[in-house]
């Protein structure tokens, strides 16, 4: 038989005795934990499953460990705004023995091994005493062992010691190297920001002189045109002054000759007379 469980928002097909990684729970190594959230159990009976979960079932497991999965790498990356992060990660993991699957009339419990009692027979007395000095000698071993075994237990907190004290740095390297990105990643968007707002207020800028240049540009070529008019309309009428003085000073000129012309004409008339008279006399 078999349970299929949700837990940290993955799915885990499991059977008794079944060792498996989850996503963090609260708890030390050796407690046991209860996960109610069951969406099929599957038995010699039948397959009961749930809607969303079975009623009543749940499955027990005992934690065998707290550690951390393998260092995975993220990258974020941003086209156009130079935006390039890349940081690292170590997923909280816990790790989970299954010891029992119970709901609503049924228990299935993950039987322990235990040793078999050794039988235990008479000896004779000869027997008894090597048996006791085989003891002795065996208690100085032992103590030897002991000795050893306690140095042992002293290297191996040291080495345990510098171990926890190397993934202490290294978790205290990453959660800087973290904040290092985030903070560069900070910075990156708010200098893309601002280069974006000093873009547009330069592109404002530009326009607005642009429409300056233009309504200058148009007025000037309103004033040269009205200036041009106005210079022809003096030219023209200058030139009508002009060509109006000429015809009266030809007209002038014309009646002086004609008066001119008639004095002569006049004074000839007037020596014929006197010649006539002179003539008579």
């Amino acid at each position: 038989m078999y349970a299929v469980v949700r837990t940290g928002g993955k799915q885990y097909r499991v059977t008794l005795g079944d060792n498996l990684e989850v996503e963090k729970l609260a708890g030390d190594v050796g407690d046991s934990i209860v996960l109610d959230d069951v969406l099929m159990v599957a038995r010699d009976e039948g397959i009961q499953i749930g809607q969303p979960t079975v009623e009543g079932a749940s499955v027990t497991a005992r934690i065998t460990g707290q550690h951390r999965g393998e260092k995975i790498l993220v990258f974020r990356y941003r086209p156009k705004k130079r935006v390039r992060v890349r940081r690292g990660h170590r997923q909280f993991l816990t790790r989970l023995q299954i010891l029992k699957i119970s709901g609503d009339g049924y228990e299935y419990v993950k039987e322990e091994q235990k040793a078999a009692p050794e039988p235990v027979a008479e000896v004779e007395e000869p027997v008894v005493e090597a048996a006791e000095a085989a003891a002795a000698v065996a208690a100085i071993t032992e103590t030897d062992a002991v000795v050893e075994a306690a140095t042992e237990e002293v290297a191996d907190a040291d080495e345990s010691a510098i171990d926890a004290v190397k993934e202490t740095v290294a978790d205290a390297v990453e959660d800087v190297s973290d904040t290092v990105g985030d903070a560069l990643e900070a910075v990156s968007d708010k200098a893309s920001d601002a280069a974006e707002a000093v873009g547009d207020m330069a592109g404002d800028a530009v326009e607005a002189v642009s429409d300056v240049a233009s309504d200058t540009l148009d007025a000037a070529t309103d004033m040269a045109s009205d200036a041009a008019e106005a210079v022809g309309d003096a030219a023209s009428d200058a030139l009508d002054a002009a060509t109006d003085a000429a015809g009266d000073a030809v007209d002038a000129v014309a009646k002086n000759l004609k008066g001119l012309m008639g004095r002569g004409e006049k004074s000839g008339d007037v020596a014929d007379a006197d010649e006539d008279k002179k003539e008579e006399g």
